[in-house]
């Protein structure tokens, strides 16, 4: 789970580092970090939400912030506690990187699409029924190929064809937790009375959930740092008129004031 493309080959000491960067790029000489500083945060918010899910994961007994709250124990069971509300932080986190991602890729690609208007869905074609953005189709970057095809793997209309069945029920899941009532139940396929205003989920399903779209929220920075340097070197030749101006690199923010 760490940012780091050697982790994928197997479990060796010198991936156990979150050391994904963006390539060597070119900016505006007045704003030297836009995308920068934009991908750190990015990776700050990741490593933040894997830590949480860990902690959600991994809690073998109640938390003491959950002594003397006097909770119904209504049914289907729920699972309520600071455990569940971590994963649920870590889920909300990690479902809203894409976006960012999106909004990172339309400013660096100067594709033009309004800032609200800007999802991880919509940034690939001008419309519904559009083909695919000629910035994207006719260049040949891999690293952009893989974000928009993991762009499929979200499920956000009932007719919508995904690459992933896991995918199903991930929008569904994050649009509960910010605006509605997800209910995390202890029981397995807990079965829902009528007329109840909760999206309910068990607990392992939830946890299962939140592990996979954090596999996926670390794909989408790894893909974004990758296409970052194809686009990059393709844009090379263009420019071998143009003046350009080496800006002086910055020191790593000590560990010391991350606090």
């Amino acid at each position: 789970m760490y940012l780091n493309p050697s982790n994928d080959l197997g479990p060796y000491t010198i991936a156990t580092t979150d050391s994904v960067g963006l390539a060597t790029h070119v900016v505006p000489v007045d704003a030297p970090h836009i995308f920068e500083s934009f991908f750190d945060q990015m990776k700050q918010e990741y490593v933040s939400a894997r830590w949480l899910l860990y902690e959600g994961l991994t809690a073998k007994m109640p938390h003491f912030s959950d002594r003397d709250v006097l909770l119904q124990a209504t049914e289907p069971r729920p699972s309520l506690s600071l455990a569940i509300e971590k994963v649920k932080a870590a889920y909300r986190t990690s479902y809203s990187l894409f976006d960012k991602v999106s909004f990172f890729v339309n400013a660096y690609m100067e594709l033009g699409i309004p800032d609200k208007q800007v999802s991880f869905r919509t940034l690939w074609r001008a419309g519904e029924n559009k083909p695919i953005r000629t910035e994207f189709d006719l260049t040949g970057n891999w690293g952009f190929c893989a974000l928009y095809w993991l762009a499929k793997d979200f499920f956000e209309k009932a007719n919508d064809e995904v690459a992933e069945p896991q995918a199903r029920g991930l929008s569904d899941i994050r649009n509960h937790i910010e605006h509605k009532y997800l209910r995390v139940t202890v029981a397995e396929s807990p079965t829902v009375p009528p007329y109840d205003l909760a999206f309910m989920v068990s607990r392992d399903q939830f946890e299962a959930k939140a592990l996979h779209l954090l596999k996926l929220a670390r794909s989408a920075l790894i893909y974004l740092a990758i296409g970052v340097g194809f686009e990059e070197r393709r844009r090379e030749s263009g420019r071998a008129s143009v003046p350009l101006e080496d800006i002086p690199s910055t020191p790593y923010l000590p560990d010391a004031e991350k606090i």
